[in-house]
């Protein structure tokens, strides 16, 4: 098991993560792609290498939260299946292996009792527009020896993505699972119960806790079990990323995991 920091907003400057990761002993930083500064085009792969080896840290990529793979708009899709398609060449050569990423659940319309997701009225052309993407993108990563790790946003609870999920676990031996153990928190542990079941699957996760109203929150401040949850990230070594969002409260977090004998 690694333990590891997120990219920080506060931080104008990337290499700023680095010096927080080694003061604080951690060994991975997470490269969130929504950063102007964590993208292909400003950030060589080479040049990342030698930062990883000056640093001695690893780093995994958080890739855009807007991707949709599942978009009915041909060219859209193609867009984001192209920029997968680059995160994955990118990241191999910077000798990463990683790949974090939400499952859009698509836009919604508001009816006056309810919400309904389109994609869930159209739940065959949905999946069968995922299972296109996925089979491009895991047999691209396959090629590098990637891992994609698809990340609980509160929305694994809903029907139709928890039955999406299914099949491209069983489907796609290089995708993945990352346990964000806050938003399972904020959706009430709702979204507990698909990780149990599918518990071998789990190779990233993201570690914060939760506490009136608010995920994000410095570990040890909340409901969430931390123990329990670092235990089950060991069992599998996966990668643990303190995804709280200030090097404030990031300090206070991983003082917290080695005051509790677990970092």
């Amino acid at each position: 098991m690694k333990l590891g920091m997120p990219t920080l907003v506060e931080f104008l400057r990337f290499e700023d993560n680095l010096v927080l990761c080694r003061k604080l002993g951690l060994e991975l930083v997470e490269i969130h792609m929504d950063l102007p500064t964590c993208l292909p085009e400003t950030m060589s792969p080479y040049k990342l290498r030698d930062l990883a080896n000056e640093y001695g840290i690893e780093f995994s990529v958080h890739l855009p939260e807007e991707l949709d793979l599942a978009s009915h708009h041909p060219s859209i899709r193609k867009g984001h299946q192209d920029r997968f398609r680059e995160t994955i060449d990118w990241a191999a050569s910077a000798g990463i292996r990683k790949l974090n990423m939400h499952l859009h659940n698509g836009i919604y319309f508001t009816l006056p009792d309810r919400k309904v997701w389109i994609y869930e009225r159209n739940e065959p052309g949905f999946i069968k527009l995922l299972i296109e993407s996925f089979t491009r993108l895991n047999e691209w990563a396959g090629m590098y020896g990637l891992t994609i790790c698809i990340e609980n946003t509160g929305n694994f609870q809903m029907p139709f993505i928890g039955r999406a999920l299914h099949l491209l676990l069983s489907s796609f031996d290089h995708v993945h699972l990352t346990w964000d153990v806050g938003h399972d928190a904020k959706s009430g542990f709702a979204e507990e119960s698909f990780f149990v079941k599918n518990v071998d699957r789990i190779r990233h996760m993201h570690l914060h806790d939760y506490v009136d109203g608010k995920d994000h929150q410095p570990l040890f401040s909340g409901i969430v079990p931390i123990r329990d949850r670092l235990a089950i990230a060991n069992r599998n070594d996966a990668s643990v990323i303190v995804e709280v969002k200030t090097s404030e409260s990031l300090e206070r977090s991983v003082t917290a995991l080695k005051d509790a004998g677990l970092a």
